[in-house]
């Protein structure tokens, strides 16, 4: 009966991506009619709600990129370069999804033996077993989340809404929300492309 709990409540649901209306973002920018926001999850649970960990305090800043094109002409990200710029200079680029996920996944081997403990003698069996396909489940289920919510397009067309998260190795942080990030950070966008002139062009949006 407790083993059956156990795998019970472990598996993990992704929750359904919300995207507000401009005005809700602090960090944002404005071209023509196309509003790019940088929105930074630092506040406490913001990660562990979306991708079931808490990504900041193991290191890792998952920003937000959402645009809001409300015009009729088309952008393109396929050649932009997206980093932070830390308020020294130093620049730091983005993480793939798959490095971010083999650092932060949950232990199964841990996991195991820590029920294996916890149900010393007669339960030692069922339930390491039941923490073994726990960790299993949460750890799939944050490789998936990190993968489907990176930006899926890079063309973002004539009343279009495009949104996509991008990671970075910030360090761990020791706080959340303003006070999370010791340093000022910018989002920057390079070589974002207007399809129809072939002008291109960089945008910074300031995150904390």
């Amino acid at each position: 009966m407790i083993a059956i709990l156990i795998v019970s409540c472990a598996q993990y649901k992704r929750p359904p991506m919300m995207i507000k209306v401009p005005s809700f973002y602090d960090n944002q920018v404005t071209f023509q009619n196309l509003v790019l926001v940088a929105d930074p999850y630092i506040e406490r649970g913001k990660t562990e709600h979306l991708f079931n960990t808490d990504l900041l305090k193991k290191g890792f800043l998952a920003v937000q990129l959402i645009a809001f094109n409300d015009g009729e002409k088309t952008f393109d990200l396929s050649k932009a370069n997206i980093v932070l710029v830390r308020e020294d200079g130093l620049v730091v680029p983005p993480v793939p999804p798959a490095r971010v996920s083999k650092k932060v996944l949950k232990s199964t081997s841990l996991r195991m033996l820590g029920w294996g403990f916890a149900g010393l003698i007669i339960l030692s069996i069922p339930l390491s077993l039941a923490a073994g396909v726990d960790s299993r489940r949460a750890n799939q289920g944050i490789r998936r989340t990190l993968k489907e919510n990176i930006l899926k397009s890079s063309e973002i067309g004539p009343h279009e809404i495009v949104s996509g998260f991008y990671f970075f190795k910030i360090g761990k942080s020791t706080g959340y929300g303003r006070g999370a990030l010791e340093q000022q950070y910018r989002f920057r966008i390079e070589r974002l492309l207007e399809v129809d002139s072939g002008q291109e062009y960089e945008f910074n949006i300031g995150i904390n």
